[in-house]
């Protein structure tokens, strides 16, 4: 086996940063656990991935879409969508 003549010219980087965490939660299967979302969150989610979903009218959703994404406070959703 013989040895290469090349020198890498670049500077040494400092990657730690990209390592994983060892703060987050894992499952049982050793992946990591997504931060839950809040409720408003997810429905704001719901409502933006189904704008051009079929059977729905797109201004109804839209104009969902854009009173969920304003910030509101938790009493005045629960006011507006009390749990079923």
């Amino acid at each position: 086996m013989t040895k290469h003549n090349y020198v890498n010219p670049s500077k040494k980087q400092d990657l730690s940063h990209l390592e994983a965490s060892v703060d987050e939660e894992m499952d049982d299967h050793g992946f990591t656990k997504r931060k839950s979302i809040s409720d408003r969150e997810c429905i704001y989610r719901c409502l933006d991935n189904c704008t051009n979903l079929a059977g729905l009218d797109k201004k109804q959703v839209e104009r969902l879409v854009k009173e969920f994404s304003v910030e509101k406070t938790d009493q005045q959703i629960k006011a507006e969508f009390p749990p079923l």
